[in-house]
């Protein structure tokens, strides 16, 4: 455990991680005690069936999981619906935070496929470059801290936290939908599969990259409301 880096989180005010997937992915992920595996640990039978969102997996980690603080890295998850045409349904998965301070996380400013990989780095120093006044992203472009920027959103939106291994179960605190109509179908397949119950957030801003960066980075919160399951039939 990095002491250093789960002070720093506190003090920014981190509350958790996001990994987006396809919906269809759900069924191994949260019947399954090991919940979230990196590409290169999926067993045989689940790479038939699972979908993942990176196959080339530029950044040279395939043993490692790709997430973002807070809030999905819109700008990537536009990228990779669009290249889904048979199933329109993803989520955005909710993760513990711990993951930041745990041994063998890295952490890249910007895009970690960008170069292979060589802006990917462990530690204090690597975790706090992604809070730094200025950072170069895609396209040359350098992106600020404005005045109302929030103080645990990195300075690009498409940093990014690499996990090891795997996100288990126990770490996945919720997951963020489109709308109420994903919701209902995505709590009637927990219901379906006796899975243990998962909060659902319903969230539409995390789906749309550009709302969601002009928001976050005007110092707004990005709308969520709690799915109660009794919304399914109709209830509260």
């Amino acid at each position: 455990m990095i002491e250093g880096i789960q002070k720093v989180v506190k003090q920014r005010g981190i509350r958790r991680l996001s990994h987006f997937t396809p919906s269809r992915n759900l069924v191994h992920i949260i019947t399954d005690p090991h919940g979230v595996l990196s590409t290169k640990n999926l067993r045989e039978n689940e790479r038939a069936v699972f979908n993942p969102t990176d196959i080339a997996r530029l950044d040279g980690l395939p043993d490692h999981i790709c997430c973002s603080i807070q809030y999905p890295n819109g700008w990537y998850f536009k990228k990779a619906r669009e290249k889904e045409r048979l199933f329109s349904d993803w989520v955005v998965l909710l993760i513990h935070p711990r993951h930041l301070w745990e041994s063998g996380t890295k952490f890249c400013a910007r895009n970690a496929a960008a170069k292979s990989g060589q802006g990917v780095g462990e530690g204090i120093k690597a975790f706090e470059a992604m809070f730094a006044p200025k950072v170069t992203g895609a396209y040359g472009k350098t992106y600020d801290r404005g005045p109302s920027h929030p103080s645990w959103w990195p300075t690009d939106d498409q940093a990014e936290i690499l996990i090891p291994d795997k996100v288990e179960r126990e770490d996945l605190i919720g997951m963020a939908v489109l709308d109420e109509s994903q919701a209902k179908r995505e709590a009637a397949r927990i219901e379906q599969l006796r899975a243990p119950a998962l909060k659902i957030i319903i969230a539409p801003d995390f789906f749309d990259a550009k709302r969601l960066s002009n928001k976050i980075r005007s110092g707004q919160i990005p709308k969520e409301r709690e799915f109660k399951p009794g919304e399914i039939y109709g209830r509260e």
